[in-house]
């Protein structure tokens, strides 16, 4: 048996296309879902609730984030096996089945992730193996472009999309989970509102003997962001930094964030200048070089302390309607 969790924040037409693909999906087990909608306002709850009367759908009365978001969902479930699954995804018919034969094969995998696909059919990087430091994000950082990630390729950590792997760190768009191996991590951690939460937890996961895997037998489509681009604009951003910043404070204390913020600074600064050289040369149809130069302003305002995300919240209804039904109580 399996329970899919789905955090669901003004997801639209994306959380209803991922709930039919998962109705779609061929298994040979039961599947249960639940929805834990954070207070959206855009109808994509009550759309779910009528067309999906028989999935666990409701409000968790406010924004609360990814982790805090999962973790309310621990004492709905049951089964042996968990998929965290964002709503701006949708499943292959077999991808289910595929993934608990999976787990059943390899019982000492805590926690797994398969191919994602862009809607156009590009298959999307898994990112660079390794745990987070001040110094590893301050190389990330420098080497972001597709030049020098070409350059220094065989140095780096990377993981083939296009081959299965024991891998270091999972995503949390997709994470397949064993129950006994999650109740053990402690589920996610909820000083993340999101973004840092999936490294932690296959850090912990790790430590306490399990393995992580990444397969690419069986896919996924993920439109990546979907959701939060409803987010106040640099939202993004702002909360990657945080977040990780948060991380370092977790394993390497406070002098470990104050050396992360270093090291935004400083690769921010680095990249900001030739970025905003280029945006004034650049043709006015190219906007490659004025989205950087404003994402390194961003990162350089964070590192200051002169910015931090502002978490979107549900507008609140007027005095004496319900927001869940429109209709006076």
């Amino acid at each position: 048996m399996l329970t899919i969790v789905i955090v669901n924040w003004n997801g639209g037409d994306l959380l209803t296309r991922c709930l039919r693909s998962i109705r779609d999906s061929r298994t040979s087990f039961p599947v249960k879902v639940i929805v834990v909608d954070n207070d959206s306002h855009d109808g994509s709850r009550e759309k779910a609730q009528q067309e999906f009367p028989d999935y666990d759908i409701f409000n968790s009365g406010s924004n609360l984030g990814f982790g805090r978001g999962n973790n309310l969902a621990r004492n709905r479930t049951d089964t042996p096996f968990l998929l965290f699954l964002n709503p701006d995804t949708e499943l292959k018919p077999d991808t289910l089945e595929k993934m608990q034969q999976l787990m059943n094969r390899q019982p000492e995998i805590g926690a797994a992730c398969c191919l994602m696909r862009y809607p156009d059919g590009g298959v999307q990087e898994q990112g660079l193996q390794w745990y987070p430091t001040p110094f590893i994000v301050f190389v990330e950082l420098l080497l972001a472009n597709r030049t020098c990630r070409r350059l220094f390729h065989g140095w780096l950590p990377r993981l083939d999309p296009l081959h299965s792997a024991y891998i270091k760190k999972i995503y949390g768009g997709f994470v397949f989970a064993r129950r006994t191996a999650f109740d053990q991590a402690g589920w996610f951690d909820e000083r993340y509102f999101m973004y840092a939460e999936d490294v932690d937890l296959s850090r912990t996961m790790t430590s306490l003997g399990w393995k992580i895997f990444y397969t690419a037998e069986t896919e996924a489509i993920h439109v990546c962001g979907g959701t939060s681009a409803k987010a106040p604009s640099g939202f993004s951003v702002l909360m990657k930094n945080e977040s990780i910043a948060k991380y370092m404070r977790k394993y390497y204390g406070a002098t470990g964030e104050f050396f992360y913020r270093i090291a935004i600074f400083t690769a921010a600064a680095i990249r900001f200048l030739p970025a905003a050289i280029a945006s004034l040369v650049s043709s006015g149809a190219d906007n490659r070089w004025k989205d950087s130069k404003a994402k390194q302003s961003i990162m350089l305002s964070w590192a200051l302390g002169l910015k931090k995300p502002i978490i979107a919240q549900s507008p609140r209804p007027p005095h004496g309607l319900s927001m869940e039904h429109g209709t006076a109580r």
